[in-house]
């Protein structure tokens, strides 16, 4: 017989023997024997419940028993619990070296202290496999929680980390009562934040987290029926968790109790439907702090309007969130009776003031970036603001002062910074102009079909060659913006989207609610709009620039004179298309110069433009032809001698309009069919054989239409802007 398997035979018949002999042993009784011979433990893994006993039997060699410390590395094991036994002399009968009762849930490790035994393999392992709170919360049995439990077992139990260690363990022997909320509500506290780049682990880089974490967790076990109305359960945080009952369910703070009795070997879990915070820690952001407060309503308004919410809602202290750099803030916050008493000084209205073309320099004068708790602020401390100002600050005994001003009240702490109240506005009334010129106010109005604002696209509004405002556009569906203009005045709006701008499109009318310029649903630029003209005007002429492939015109561009003066030159920087309105007066003569030779492909740019009827008049938008100057171009004769309307001319009376409209017209075009145009262009309404009837328009959205009428030998048409 082979030699090897000589011995190996030998030895399974004494090692059996020997788990006879060490089951006989009295002294040695235990749910799980573990057997000590040369240079090993058998078993050396063993899997047990909580509470069973082993017991290690050395039945060969000089051996210990090191539940502590590694012998070959001398890092502790980190074991739920030490144990350990001294050296002892193995018999054939079975030295019991000593009995262990593990009550601890986890995983120990263990080795043999004696000579080189440990390194050359002799360790060991007992899983302890309770089914504790980090089990339950890992699992599928608890409903839709899975983001708490994830965050809690992060912190509280060695469930995802072997090696962390912590006052409490969710995964020990310890007793608890775990409130847990749902996904629905870590979801909403998500959206709170307003950051999209916000994830669910992100919320574990809090820096609070692990101490709000801690109010979730009740020592002891309290099941269901054990809770009362007015208990008061004291949390691992040192606060206490107020019980109350409320329409027959019980809630633990402001958060109801949805689902109970959760069972595990060390504890319970309750389900509930609000995030649990103890006082002390800060609120969501500084923009939640304004929004919550009562006396802060316009500057929360201010705050929107100008296009600083997405930036005060940002969590700069996130770790991971690396794409969101801004922050944190320090906001210096004016109550609404310090904007009243602003506005008032200011000679306007707090509704003018919202529009004011200096609405974002104001709310940027107020921001500062970097936290400054009171603590942090000394006497002669200058912090620079969002406007590139520098705020001086004060401190004496009468308090803390910035630019003069006193802190009412301070440090309102925030996850991304701090908010302190102010009772003033840190800004010069005298430097807000009014709204009112020589030729009235005109209104900007920004529209999103979409509803979800304008995003990144902005719109510069200037006059007479100075920009007073880059608007950036409604934060929803609408917004507006007055501005003063004088007669004489040329105003220009330049409209640069982000991409490709939608359903995004405005309107300006004048201090009469008359239509000044529309850019229809479409993008489009208003380009030399002349204020109070001092001759009739006849209306505005169309200019759309076209690029075949969508990158503009580049260095290349369109001039128009007027008069044989340069009225303007309009650039066309990308997109598919622009358009440019631009007023027309009676008697006016155009030429339009195409400024080429400096664009790659040119063939692939063009032009048209419609008079103020809609009708064409010019067409230098022909595929694979570069587009050529075109002059002497008359839009509108003087009729002011003219009483009858001649057979081309169409009157369109109230424009813009609600909806109902009267057209007056040649009675050339009765019985014609009356079409109603969309701007790009599609026929949306069509009504047939008119008499002249009044026409409802009601039943289509806002924005620029285009009407037109044919007769056998004649086509009219003029725009209708729908309000």
């Amino acid at each position: 017989m082979n030699f090897f398997k000589v011995v190996s035979f030998s030895m399974f018949a004494f090692l059996c023997s020997l788990t006879f002999t060490s089951f006989a042993q009295n002294t040695c009784e235990a749910d799980h024997n573990v057997l000590l011979t040369d240079f090993s433990f058998t078993p050396n893994s063993l899997v047990i419940l909580p509470g069973e006993t082993v017991a290690f039997i050395n039945v060969q060699g000089t051996h210990s028993v090191n539940g502590v410390n590694s012998t070959v590395t001398g890092e502790s094991f980190n074991n739920p619990m030490e144990f350990s036994f001294p050296e002892s002399e193995g018999t054939t009968e079975g030295t019991c070296m000593g009995v262990v009762t593990f009550d601890v849930p986890g995983t120990y490790t263990y080795d043999c202290g004696v000579g080189f035994h440990a390194e050359l393999g002799m360790t060991g392992t007992i899983n302890v496999d309770g089914f504790s709170l980090s089990d339950l919360m890992a699992s599928n049995t608890l409903p839709e929680s899975f983001q708490s439990g994830y965050a809690l077992n992060s912190y509280y139990s060695n469930y995802i980390d072997p090696n962390a260690t912590n006052d409490i363990n969710l995964n020990g022997a310890e007793p608890y009562t775990v409130f847990l909320p749902n996904d629905a509500a870590v979801d909403g506290i998500r959206d709170d934040f307003g950051d999209p780049e916000i994830s669910q682990f992100d919320f574990l880089g809090f820096i609070d987290l692990p101490a709000a974490l801690r109010y979730n967790i009740v020592e002891g076990v309290y099941m269901a029926e054990d809770l009362q109305d007015g208990q008061l359960l004291m949390t691992t945080y040192g606060q206490n968790l107020t019980v109350s009952e409320v329409n027959g369910a019980f809630m633990v703070d402001d958060a109801t109790i949805i689902s109970t009795n959760y069972t595990a070997d060390n504890g319970v879990v309750h389900i509930i439907d609000k995030i649990l915070a103890p006082s002390g820690l800060p609120s969501m952001s500084v923009w939640s702090v304004i929004e919550d407060s009562e006396e802060h309503q316009f500057f929360e308004d201010a705050i929107t309007v100008a296009g600083y919410k997405s930036l005060l809602r940002k969590q700069s202290e996130m770790v991971g969130n690396s794409q969101s750099p801004e922050g944190p803030f320090t906001v210096f916050a004016p109550t609404d009776a310090a904007f009243q008493a602003f506005a008032q000084s200011a000679g306007t209205s707090t509704i003018d003031l919202l529009y004011s073309s200096l609405l974002t320099d104001i709310v940027g004068s107020h921001v500062v970036e970097s936290t400054y708790l009171s603590s942090d602020i000394s006497n002669g401390t200058q912090l620079l603001n969002y406007e590139n100002d520098y705020l001086q600050m004060t401190v004496n005994a009468e308090g803390i002062f910035v630019n003069g001003i006193e802190i009412t009240v301070t440090d309102v702490l925030a996850y991304n910074g701090v908010v302190h109240v102010i009772d003033a506005v840190l800004f010069e009334a005298a430097d807000i102009p009014s709204p009112v010129g020589t030729c009235g106010t005109w209104t900007l109005n920004m529209y999103d079909d979409d509803g979800d604002g304008w995003e990144d696209t902005d719109l510069y509004v200037e006059v007479d060659g100075e920009i007073i405002s880059i608007e950036n556009g409604p934060v929803a569906s609408s917004a507006s913006f007055e501005f003063a203009v004088d007669e004489g005045d040329l105003v220009s709006l330049y409209y640069l989207p982000a991409g490709f701008g939608g359903n995004q499109y405005y309107s300006v009318v004048d201090g009469n609610n008359q239509l000044v310029t529309s850019s229809g649903q479409q993008e489009g630029n208003s380009i030399g709009l002349l204020a109070c003209p001092s001759t009739p005007t006849c209306g505005m002429i169309e200019i759309v620039m076209t690029h075949e492939y969508g990158d503009g015109w580049w260095s290349n561009s369109l001039e128009v004179y007027k008069n044989d003066v340069l009225y303007l030159p309009i650039p066309f920087y990308f997109n598919y298309e622009q358009t440019t309105f631009i007023q027309s007066d009676n008697e006016d003569v155009f030429d339009f110069v195409y400024v080429g030779g400096q664009s790659f492909e040119p063939e692939y740019e063009g032009y048209r433009i419609y008079g103020p009827d809609g009708g064409l008049v010019i067409n230098q938008d022909i595929s694979g032809q570069i587009p050529e100057s075109t002059v002497d171009i008359k839009f509108c004769e003087d009729q002011s001698g003219i009483e009858e309307l001649e057979s081309s001319q169409i009157k369109i009376y109230p424009n813009p309009t609600n909806g109902l409209i009267d057209i007056k017209v040649s009675e050339n075009f009765l019985g014609s069919d009356v079409i109603l145009y969309d701007v790009q262009g599609k026929i949306v309404g069509n009504w047939p054989l008119w008499n002249g009837d009044r026409l409802d328009l009601s039943a289509y959205k806002e924005g620029l239409y285009l009407i037109e009428l044919q007769s056998k030998s004649k086509k009219v048409r003029s725009r209708v802007v729908l309000n």
